[in-house]
C-alpha cells in the first residue's frame, strides 16, 4: 500500500484521505505506521508529543470511547504542507458524547505525517474534554 498522502489530489479527495486516516487509527492503531514517520511529532494546544506518546493517546482515546466520527470541514495542500479543519464527534464508554473542534498544520514527508501542530476547542460536551486532545491515561 502506497503511502496515503503520496500523491496530490483535489480537496474533496483530500478530505476523504484525512478523514479516513483518522478513522483507521482510532479504530484501529496498529494503521499508526501507515499514516505517520517513524519520528513523528505533534503539539497539541501547545503541548509536544513525540511518537510514543502520540501512540500511547490514540490508543487511550480508542480504548476509552464507543464511537468515533471525523467531518472534515476544510483542507487544502500545498506541496509537503496540509492544513485542515476537523470535528471529531465521540460517545465515550458510559454513553456521554462529546465533539471537539481542531484546527490541524502538518508537514508531509514520503506521503505521511511526519509533524503536525494543532489547535482544539470543545464544541458541544462536558468543557473539561478539551484534555481528551491530548490524552494518554
Amino acid at each position: 500500500m502506497s503511502a496515503p498522502f503520496a500523491t496530490p489530489c483535489d480537496a474533496d479527495e483530500l478530505k476523504r484521505r484525512i478523514a479516513g486516516m483518522l478513522q483507521a487509527v482510532f479504530a484501529d492503531p496498529g494503521h499508526i505506521p501507515e499514516f505517520f514517520t517513524d519520528d513523528y511529532e505533534q503539539v497539541t494546544d501547545g503541548e509536544v508529543s513525540d511518537r510514543a506518546r502520540f501512540e500511547a493517546h490514540i490508543r487511550h482515546v480508542a480504548g476509552s470511547i464507543r464511537s468515533i466520527e471525523v467531518t472534515v470541514l476544510d483542507a487544502v495542500r500545498q506541496g509537503d504542507a496540509i492544513a485542515d479543519r476537523h470535528v471529531v464527534e465521540v460517545v465515550h464508554a458510559d454513553g456521554h458524547g462529546a465533539a471537539i473542534e481542531v484546527y490541524l498544520f502538518g508537514t508531509l514527508r514520503d506521503g505521511r505525517l511526519a509533524r503536525v501542530n494543532e489547535v482544539t476547542r470543545v464544541l458541544s460536551g462536558d468543557a473539561a474534554l478539551q484534555a481528551l486532545a491530548r490524552a494518554t491515561s
